[in-house]
């Protein structure tokens, strides 16, 4: 599972997906402050990293105006398709 956005609802979706026993490979942010830290033992990569993560299902979970819009586009010029690659869920 790879989860956009590592601000309130990206930590909030990791902390439930951890509880039910689902694996969490990193979370991916566009702020590049963000970028190189650890949250919940997975790293904040950048959306360049973030879309080689081609077995994972992606989770864009932000809660920023327009950011949301943002993650779909950039997923899907990398190809990944709505509801199989990746859903919106904030």
């Amino acid at each position: 599972m790879v989860i956009w956005g590592s601000g309130p609802v990206g930590k909030a979706m990791s902390r439930a997906l951890r509880g039910a026993g689902v694996p969490l490979a990193a979370f991916v942010d566009l702020d590049p402050r963000k970028i190189g830290q650890e949250i919940h033992g997975a790293p904040v990569v950048g959306p360049s990293e973030g879309i080689r993560y081609d077995r994972a299902l992606h989770l864009a979970a932000v809660g920023q105006k327009g950011a949301r819009g943002r993650i779909v586009g950039l997923l899907e010029e990398a190809g990944k398709r709505p509801m199989e690659d990746f859903v919106a869920v904030a």
